[in-house]
Order: C-alpha cells, then structure tokens, then sequence
C-alpha cells in the first residue's frame, strides 16, 4: 500500500497504520528574506511542529490535523521570525476550532482556526494574510512557505524559514497522478518537479498566490518524489472560516 504523511510532526498516530511519518520542511527551496512572508507562523509545543498564518490580530489559520488530540493551552504561535531559534513574539491560545466532519483517517475537511489570548501587534515582519474567494488557473505559480524537512527520510529541522513556487495543477491531473488515494473536490494540488516540494512540518502552513492564501498544507507521498501535494482549498471553506472567526 502506497502510504501518504500529514506534514507536520507529532501526527503519526492520527493515521496510525497509514502515515508513514510526520513532515519537516520544504524540499527544494531556498532561504526566504527576512519579511517576505511576514503572515507565516510556527506552532510550537516546545518546538515547531506545524505552520499557520495570521488571518485577522487575533486569528491563525492552520490545518485541523495539526490540532488533532494535541493539548491546545499548551500551543505556543510565534510570529515575525524566518528562524527558529531567534526573535519572534509568543502568543498564547485561547482556543482553536477544528472543522466539524475532520474525521482522521480520512483527510478530508483538513482546516482548523486558532484564536490567540491577545491581538497579534502587527509590523513589517508581522501581517495579515488576505483570504482567496476563487483559485487561480491552473498552472498559476503560487508560493509554498514553512520549516518542514530540506530533505527525506533525514529528520533534520531547518532553522531559517524556507520557501519554494510550486505550479498549481487541476484536480483531474492530480487524481491521476494519486490514483490510489482520494482528493477532494475541495482540494488544492501543486507540483513542479521531483524533489521540489512539501516535507514534514510543512503542515498547516499557507499556499499563497498573488497577495492572497489559496491553500493549507494537509498531506503529500514522503518527500517530493514526483506526484503532487495536496492542500486544503481556503476559497472551498471561505465561508466556514468567516462563520468561525467573522474574518
């Protein structure tokens, strides 16, 4: 049986049996510039385990799977920092929301909000990301930005924030290309090239076009070896985020 891995990193028993192991970083990419996603957010339990992006001063938005039986008080989101071990401002969360019908193992309706103690302070290095209401064409470039792994099975963390421009394929050529496993109308797949790509960690961070979020890292085949990840499609649940947060 083909296996396929959420992207973050404490998640293999969410689809124990089916995940071969959590996700790390982008491969493929590079070092993105100090403010050059300045919506992008870790989430951390000590450490990083999954990404997210400020939607409104007191909203992350980030995948359901990387809130799944995880002990939410003890969250920390850390905003305005490419690195993990440096700079940043720590928020404390009061509470988060997964989507109603996120049932694991099926990966559907993979998408969850956090809502912060205080309003995020906002900054050069600290903004709101907007919200797509339609997806772009297909074969649109779009930027992938997160901590996951830089390379697979090596379970090496980078520290600096990495970012890649993946293509955005339709749901048709990514059916094909995943033919064993279900993708969802309200799906969102990418692809460049083989080892280009999302890795462990990447989960729940955002998928961006143009000035907007058209997606959220949900699950790929581990690591970038030349089938196409699969992201939550914000435009699908554009509705449900505004009945969650009023965003």
């Amino acid at each position: 049986m083909i296996s396929f891995v959420v992207f973050g990193f404490l998640l293999a028993s969410v689809y124990a049996g089916t995940v071969a192991g959590p996700f790390a970083k982008i491969l493929g990419g590079s070092n993105a510039s100090v403010g050059e996603y300045p919506h992008q957010v870790s989430l951390r339990l000590d450490s990083h385990f999954c990404g997210g992006s400020i939607i409104a001063i007191n909203w992350i938005l980030t995948a359901a799977h990387c809130l799944y039986n995880i002990n939410i008080p003890r969250i920390t989101i850390v905003v305005g920092t490419n690195q993990l071990n440096a700079g940043g401002t720590p928020y404390l969360v009061a509470n988060a929301t997964i989507h109603e019908y996120f049932n694991p193992p099926s990966t559907a309706n993979d998408i969850g909000v956090i809502r912060v103690k205080t309003n995020i302070v906002t900054s050069n290095l600290v903004k709101i990301i907007s919200l797509a209401n339609t997806l772009p064409a297909d074969f649109s470039i779009c930027s992938l930005s997160g901590w996951g792994l830089t390379s697979y099975p090596s379970q090496i963390i980078p520290n600096d924030l990495q970012h890649i421009q993946l293509y955005k394929i339709s749901l048709e050529e990514c059916r094909r290309d995943l033919p064993t496993l279900t993708i969802y109308d309200t799906n969102v797949c990418t692809f460049k090239a083989p080892g280009q790509g999302a890795c462990k960690g990447d989960s729940g961070g955002p998928l961006i076009s143009g000035n907007v979020q058209i997606g959220v890292v949900s699950w790929g085949i581990p690591c970038a070896l030349g089938v196409p990840d699969v992201f939550t499609s914000v435009p699908s649940y554009r509705s449900w985020i505004t009945n969650k947060t009023e965003v």
